[in-house]
């Protein structure tokens, strides 16, 4: 995906909802008018309770109408009464004739006669009215399906990019699976590190949001295959770990069932009761994968899982493999322009496609070894760059990353490397104060040395406004245990 199509496909996204709005617009006069003509009845005809609506829905949820009939009604019932009073202050004698004719169940003759106006101008203010209301009840729609979508957003990692490249087909496709309402249940993005495997579910993700596809949505990160002491989790312990932090996701602040077994029913009752997207990122390990997708099966539909993992595992029904490649040299190149300008690395301005393309041939397209190449020529000549890479078949790979870490090592000053080194301590994104403990570095020393690293890509920052946490990519980790502190992988 190229820079100035970054927004393809929400931009489609709000093409199709405009189109679909104005669709509603149509189907919701007929709904609203048979809906107020119903006014005060005790039945539960479905054609009459507006039950598509959120707010509505709302209203049933506050008053647990559950399947009872005569609060069924009230609820549509409340939720007219609320728009029909947001009408008085937009048209005083539309809301008037609303009132008149569905709340009092005045014949429109008696209407007329009342306002003293002829039956064809109260016809006309009943149907005026009702449009407006209409408008009203859409807005009110927005404004609910905006709140959930921040909501359900605040629940994500802020997202690594400000534009995904070459992966347009690719998120309309998953898009299309995603938002099915069968199979396939469990979606597993594959690839090799670096790719944008969590940048693709992250995009994807917010895409879901913004449709309010699923009601609710869980992101759990999985754990480092490795621990300090170089002893890695079996599968069934990951498996343990996962479900543990869906139910506290799920149940926040409950007591936790201590018997597996237990957690399990619980996890599943919610997944089952509700279609919730829960993201698993991070999954390294071929038998951690394998082990969990023989139980996931188990905890979907109608809920659904993406997975983000190393490994492929083997074939199973309802299970979509979709693999991540390498970027083709056009995409690349509108990389490395994108991520220059961004960073402020003015060389790559005056870089032409043929030198774009000898840095592509030996670095690949993978776009995290890009980004890490582009920072660099910001302190590096082309030709020096060149020098120290090597990319000469695919088997190359992780030799080829090893030499672009070692080049940006090399151009750090000693506190940016005092920083990185410690990282690997940091199993999962810290804030400032920790990274000052595993550090060593000062107060005056640390907040410099965290802006070097960002601008080489090698530390990741989220988080908001009034807090920050620090982390780094796997790859990073990998590099810094074997090559500079020699930690057990």
């Amino acid at each position: 995906m190229f820079a100035a199509d970054c927004q393809l496909l929400r931009n489609q996204w709000e093409i199709d909802m405009t189109q679909s709005s104005i669709n509603e617009a149509k189907t919701d006069y007929d709904a609203v008018r048979k809906a107020l003509s119903s006014w005060g009845k005790q039945n539960a005809d479905p054609e009459t309770l507006l039950d598509h609506l959120l707010s509505v829905q709302e209203a049933q949820e506050e008053m647990n109408a559950g399947d009872n009939p005569a609060l069924l009604r009230a609820a549509t019932s409340q939720v007219l009464e609320e728009a029909i009073k947001d009408l008085e202050k937009q048209n005083v004698r539309s809301a008037k004739v609303l009132k008149l004719r569905f709340v009092n169940k005045r014949a429109i003759q008696e209407v007329a006669h009342a306002m003293n106006f002829s039956t064809h101008q109260i016809s006309r203010m009943q149907r005026d009215g009702i449009e407006q209301l209409v408008e009203i009840l859409q807005g009110r729609e927005q404004d609910i399906k905006r709140g959930r979508a921040e909501s359900l957003e605040s629940l994500l990692p802020p997202p690594t990019f400000t534009c995904l490249f070459g992966v347009d087909a690719l998120c309309e496709s998953l898009m299309t699976h995603l938002t099915a309402l069968g199979p396939p249940w469990v979606v597993a993005l594959v690839g090799m590190g670096g790719l944008g495997k969590t940048a693709v579910a992250n995009f994807i993700t917010r895409q879901l949001i913004q449709q309010l596809t699923f009601t609710h949505i869980l992101w759990i990160k999985a754990a480092p295959p490795h621990s300090m002491n170089g002893q890695s989790a079996s599968p069934s312990l990951t498996y343990e770990k996962i479900v543990h932090e869906m139910l506290t996701h799920l149940f926040p602040g409950a007591t936790v069932p201590l018997g597996l077994t237990e957690r399990e029913v619980k996890v599943r009752h919610a997944l089952k009761s509700q279609m919730y997207l829960v993201v698993i990122d991070n999954l390294e390990a071929a038998e951690d994968t394998s082990f969990l997708l023989n139980h996931l099966q188990d905890l979907a539909n109608p809920s659904k899982f993406i997975l983000t993992t190393r490994t492929r595992a083997a074939k199973q029904a309802a299970v979509l493999d979709v693999p991540l490649d390498e970027l083709g040299f056009a995409d690349s190149a509108a990389l490395m322009r994108h991520h220059a300008a961004e960073s402020g690395v003015t060389a790559v301005a005056e870089a032409t496609d043929e030198d774009l393309e000898k840095i592509y041939l030996q670095t690949g397209g993978n776009p995290f070894a890009i980004k890490i190449v582009v920072n660099l020529l910001d302190v590096l000549p082309l030709n020096r760059l060149l020098d120290g890479l090597t990319r000469n078949h695919p088997g190359e790979v992780m030799k080829m990353y090893k030499h672009i870490f070692w080049q940006t090592w090399q151009t750090l000053s000693e506190n940016g490397r005092k920083l990185l080194q410690s990282m690997p301590l940091a199993l999962e994104p810290a804030d400032v104060d920790y990274l000052l403990t595993i550090s060593g570095l000062s107060e005056g020393e640390i907040w410099p040395a965290i802006e070097e690293l960002r601008q080489r890509s090698l530390l990741e920052v989220e988080g908001g406004l009034h807090e920050k946490r620090y982390g780094i990519h796997r790859l990073t980790d990998t590099f810094l245990r074997t090559e500079i502190i020699h930690f057990p992988l």
